[in-house]
């Protein structure tokens, strides 16, 4: 199936809103268990299989942190990750733990934090969306490069050296050719925004 940047696009939104509430949800203790793990399927059914068996989403709540003072405190760090720009790329060199995706196209979405405390609005990891068995799917995410960004102003993505995506070989090698773009929101530091205005 063909997807088009706005699809993806109404993907990765509906994901940061699934992990948001994920995120809220282990102090909330309005959520029955019925909703919580409702909401712990959807949050799983937007990874890859072999993706999502890593990804740090775990359905137990412990009751004694589901207090108003853990809940507003969580609120108020806590924000929905800002989509700014995606990418679509043809021809990616996949690595090998990457299964099922359809290997000539890859689609990256510049994430924001999910928390508060930063001073400007940048992107800071890159989300790989793959088409896997027909639906999109997080194939697998990277990291901004921090000792790049600090000493050389660079935006560089990479993977931990220590992570399960990248001993089991999850990653995307080579992103390829650039073919399409889709501008979301603008961010706020120089280095970014001619990042943001790039191809």
């Amino acid at each position: 199936m063909n997807y088009t940047l706005e699809d993806v696009k109404n993907f990765i939104l509906e994901f940061t809103e699934l992990e948001y509430q994920f995120g809220l949800g282990q102090f909330d203790n309005s959520i029955t268990d019925e909703e919580w793990y409702g909401l712990i399927a959807k949050l799983e059914n937007c990874y890859s299989e072999e993706f999502g068996y890593y990804a740090i989403i775990t359905a137990y709540r412990d009751e004694s942190l589901m207090t108003k003072e853990l809940y507003d405190n969580k609120k108020n760090n806590l924000k929905k990750r800002r989509l700014f720009l995606i990418r679509k790329y043809e021809n990616p060199k996949l690595g090998k733990g990457i299964y099922n995706t359809d290997s000539s196209v890859v689609f990256s979405g510049f994430l924001g934090a999910g928390s508060n405390n930063l001073r400007s609005e940048i992107y800071q990891s890159n989300l790989s969306v793959g088409i896997v068995n027909g639906e999109l799917k997080i194939i697998t995410e990277r990291d901004l490069n921090s000792e790049k960004r600090r000493n050389e102003e660079i935006i560089e993505w990479i993977y931990s050296e220590r992570s399960n995506v990248y001993t089991e070989n999850i990653t995307i090698k080579k992103d390829g050719t650039l073919i399409e773009t889709l501008r979301v929101f603008e961010p706020e530091h120089p280095t970014w925004i001619a990042d943001y205005n790039e191809g």
